[in-house]
């Protein structure tokens, strides 16, 4: 991978403050584009399913092909802007990201959709990792500064994901759901013409693309989740997710194996043999797992279970949001003065226990659970995100900055979008699993509980027109559902306070 001084050769010296606050404010609107994509399109599934008359089973696709996209070509967008430019591959993204929105915006067909959703993926993956490179690259001579302002644009993902269905509700209410998808118009225009006119460009002009690593990372991470995705519906033992699951096995060993023995590889593998190092990236991917997965389960569980709408289920992340702002904040400031591995094992631990909290949530149980639930989720989150970067900047050389930013950023959006896709199995096998005994324990008659179990079975609901038995039964078995996920949201959490601890608390060679 490439040092921080080659890929900075095209690039001026560290702007003044006001340029080097847009080359800031460039990155933060890419990034916020890219998360809003994430959950404000949570936001809209209803509407869009009753405007387009999707298949029940189908819906879940308009939010997952745009993560799954993103996954898979994440790794990818890094390289291709040390290649061709890290300022024209995020410019690019940042008019891909709208450009999808666009033709999803404009749609008439469920295709459109998905394509709309697949070509905003794209564009995703090439502004999440180019987004930081921007700031390491123009600040990597400040260090100081550097990390501050990696800190402010990791605050940002938690507002993109916490505001999503804040904006989506708003918009529902007074358009359409096609007017949610117009938003990143106009923040594109604004992040385009910052760019341009703040960000110099940089890159490594004699770059290897790399072409095998890009195959077997975009095959490998995007049949993996595939493969658990559609494993949470169709069930692990169903031939076509076996299959899919042992290609992305293959894939992914085939990544590494090759990664090791190219001179300039896109995923410096080598670098992992540090222990130190590895524990940072997994604690980074942990970070996110846990904060994305948490909104994501509390999304589905105050609209589907407590029956809240778009708006008011925005309205109640908000604390989420606001502690995750405030830690990051806090962490900043902490900075130099507590090692970024405590910082990561503390904050661990308090999302460890969020997820025990949130597992206290009922159907019929008081909001103030899930406030206190969502306000320690986003203050664990913010005292990791940020700080992990600087764990991994603590543990290599100073040439190899470059690689760790990259890195950690890869490993982050992998964790956000398995988020998703392992959370959202676990909530549906265990769903469908309780959803027949919780019908029984309603009373319901054996021919009333196949139905309904059939129709849950096929991603349709039974509210609406459901009676009160079957919506507090269905209600009941989704919460069960949740609980199981967050049940795995702790145990994530509490894996990463114990690598953080064992690993990265401790004072490392390379910091004096």
């Amino acid at each position: 991978m490439s040092t921080v001084s080659a890929t900075t050769a095209d690039a001026r010296p560290a702007p003044a403050v006001p340029r080097g606050r847009l080359v800031l404010l460039a990155a933060c609107l890419g990034l916020f584009m890219s998360f809003i994509e994430v959950t404000a399109a949570i936001s809209t599934l209803r509407a869009l399913q009753v405007d387009m008359r999707v298949a029940p089973a189908d819906l879940s696709w308009v939010s997952s092909t745009y993560t799954l996209v993103v996954a898979a070509c994440v790794l990818s967008g890094g390289a291709l802007g040390e290649r061709f430019g890290r300022r024209r591959v995020f410019v690019t993204g940042t008019v891909l990201i709208a450009a999808g929105s666009l033709v999803v915006a404009t749609a008439h067909t469920y295709p459109q959709v998905l394509l709309g959703r697949g070509i905003s993926g794209l564009g995703g993956a090439l502004v999440l990792p180019t987004s930081l490179a921007l700031i390491t690259t123009t600040f990597f001579v400040d260090l100081p500064r550097m990390l501050r302002y990696i800190a402010i644009w990791v605050s940002v993902s938690g507002v993109g994901l916490a505001v999503g269905p804040l904006l989506g509700g708003t918009l529902l209410q007074t358009w359409s759901w096609r007017a949610v998808y117009l938003v990143n118009t106009p923040l594109a225009v604004v992040t385009v013409a910052v760019t341009l006119y703040a960000v110099a460009e940089s890159r490594v002009p004699d770059r290897p693309l790399d072409l095998p690593g890009q195959f077997w990372a975009v095959l490998g991470l995007s049949t993996l989740v595939y493969g658990i995705a559609v494993g949470g519906r169709a069930g692990y033992d169903d031939p076509v997710v076996v299959t899919v699951l042992a290609v992305a096995a293959v894939s992914l060993t085939a990544l590494v194996v090759i990664e090791r023995r190219r001179a300039v590889p896109m995923l410096d593998v080598r670098m992992m043999a540090n222990a130190r190092y590895t524990a940072a990236l997994c604690v980074a991917a942990a970070a996110l797992f846990v904060f994305v997965g948490v909104v994501f389960l509390e999304v589905l569980f105050l609209q589907r279970v407590r029956g809240f709408g778009p708006l008011g289920t925005g309205v109640r992340l908000l604390p989420a949001m606001l502690a995750f702002v405030a830690a990051t904040a806090t962490a900043q400031r902490l900075a130099g003065r507590v090692r970024a591995g405590r910082l990561l094992a503390a904050g661990s631990l308090v999302t460890t226990a969020a997820a025990l909290v949130l597992l206290r949530q009922q159907p019929d149980g008081s909001y103030g659970v899930t406030a206190l639930g969502l306000v320690l989720a986003g203050l664990g989150s913010g005292l990791v995100v940020a700080p992990s970067t600087a764990a991994a900047f603590e543990v290599v050389e100073g040439p190899q900055m470059g690689a760790a930013s990259s890195a950690v950023t890869a490993f982050r959006q992998v964790g956000s979008v398995l988020a998703t896709a392992i959370l959202g199995a676990v909530l549906a096998v265990r769903f469908l699993d309780t959803l027949p005994a919780q019908l029984a324990e309603h009373r319901l008659p054996p021919p009333v509980i196949d139905q309904v179990v059939q129709v849950a079975r096929s991603g349709g609901s039974s509210s609406g027109r459901s009676s009160p038995q079957i919506t507090g039964a269905v209600g009941d078995a989704f919460t069960q559902g949740v609980h199981s996920a967050l049940w795995v949201v702790a145990g994530v959490s509490c894996i990463a306070a114990v690598l953080a601890a064992a690993l990265l608390a401790r004072r490392s060679p390379n910091t004096p």
